[in-house]
């Protein structure tokens, strides 16, 4: 189940959990939203407040290993973006509207899957920029419309 929380803050880089510091450092400099998932995991949106090239930092943090598991990057060179209108959609699945590409939909898994390598994560015309990583714990896609 995906829950809002109001207990996580963005001091510079670092993540802060309930006022102390979790020791995870991230990019971007303004959280817009922390969501709990299995009361495990927590999912945060990161943008770099620059309104003429705005990107959007997805991360999401395992609190039992108190590292970061899964994260996508999604900007377009010279594109400006708003992250707004998150909506819990169900038990694992969240949507959000970000830059003029309409609306994002993140489905989070309970047990991580295969990653599958696509060449739409590494060709530089692409807007969702992932790491290298043997598995995911989340997909994340543009809805057509």
């Amino acid at each position: 189940m995906i829950k809002k929380l109001s207990n996580i803050t963005l001091n510079h880089t670092r993540i802060e959990i309930d006022g102390r510091d979790s020791m995870i450092r991230v990019a971007g400099e303004l959280l817009h939203a922390a969501l709990s998932f299995d009361e495990r995991y927590i999912l945060l949106f990161i943008t770099d407040n620059c309104q003429f090239e705005e990107t959007l930092f997805i991360y999401l943090l395992d609190t039992q290993q108190n590292k970061i598991v899964d994260e996508a990057d999604i900007y377009r060179m010279y594109s400006p973006g708003y992250f707004e209108n998150l909506n819990i959609i169900s038990d694992n699945t969240v949507s959000f509207e970000f830059m003029v590409e309409g609306v994002w939909t993140l489905t989070l898994y309970k047990t991580p899957k295969t990653a599958i390598l696509h060449l739409s994560t590494v060709l530089p015309f692409q807007s969702v920029k992932r790491p290298f990583a043997l598995s995911r714990y989340f997909n994340i896609k543009r809805s057509k419309g």
